[in-house]
């Protein structure tokens, strides 16, 4: 059994190898074929190059350490994973803070939500939702067809009875507070009298289905309560790949153990 740490991380480490070169083919796929590829699809392709080359970097030397008993790497190996727990309790602890807002309060009769700058932190506000990068977001939101449910909807009273999310109402219909007239779910006139608001989304609102209301607030707003969600759902992820990281770091740790023949008990 002493060698049982050492076999563990050399599969854990196989297996990590394996996933870093599926990255590393996306990124380079994405990159070879940029006309097969969205600019959403563009945006994800370094990412997921840099990610996939680190994993294979650190898998080579896990397997390096724990196969053929180097503790050097082993201590390499070890002293990176330490610093990926931190680096994940850290970031569990910042997504905690930047996504802890209220949500939006109910409008109209119609039961949406109205949803306001205010209602999410600074911190979200400045780094998501800026002119550099809402080009790229507008892009991954027409990509993924955010207004086809609702497009779906037949007539005034089957949209208004829709359970629309966040994104769909702020992006894909007329603000609702400029009054605008239902034609169909994503195609919007204004009264005879003009805006019924001030609001620069109802001059921004276009019938144009490519269009329509991705350049308003409404629509930036929508995607910082989608990101907040998101977020929340990636820190209870996080939670779990920490758990993981931190049982793949005590099994390094005995590895070492045992590559240096202490005669101490593990209780991996």
């Amino acid at each position: 059994m002493a060698r049982t740490s050492n076999i563990l991380t050399t599969i854990l480490n196989v297996m990590t190898l394996l996933l870093g070169i599926i990255l590393i083919t996306g990124g380079i796929w994405t990159s070879v074929h940029p006309d097969g590829a969205t600019l959403c699809q563009k945006t994800f392709a370094k990412p997921y190059l840099f990610t996939g080359i680190f994993l294979v970097v650190l898998a080579v030397i896990g397997i390096l350490g724990a196969f053929f008993r180097i503790n050097t790497m082993l201590y390499i190996y070890s002293a990176v994973l330490f610093i990926i727990i931190v680096g994940l309790l850290a970031f569990a602890i910042f997504a905690l803070v930047v996504t802890n807002k209220r949500i939006g309060k109910a409008v109209s009769n119609h039961g949406f939500k109205e949803y306001r700058f205010r209602d999410y932190s600074k911190w979200l506000q400045k780094h998501v939702v800026t002119d550099n990068n809402w080009g790229k977001i507008k892009s991954c939101l027409i990509d993924s067809h955010v207004c086809l449910a609702i497009a779906r909807a037949k007539n005034a009273k089957e949209f208004y009875r829709s359970n629309l999310n966040a994104l769909e109402m702020g992006c894909c219909k007329a603000p609702g507070n400029c009054n605008y007239l239902f034609v169909n779910a994503t195609y919007w006139v204004p009264p005879k009298s003009g805006p019924g608001s001030e609001d620069p989304d109802c001059k921004t609102w276009s019938n144009d289905q490519k269009q329509l209301c991705y350049d308003c607030g409404s629509c930036k707003v929508g995607v910082l309560n989608n990101m907040r969600h998101l977020w929340r759902k990636f820190a209870m992820l996080n939670f779990s790949i920490l758990v993981f990281v931190i049982v793949i770091y005590s099994i390094s740790c005995c590895a070492i153990r045992n590559n240096n023949a202490i005669p101490q008990p593990c209780h991996i």
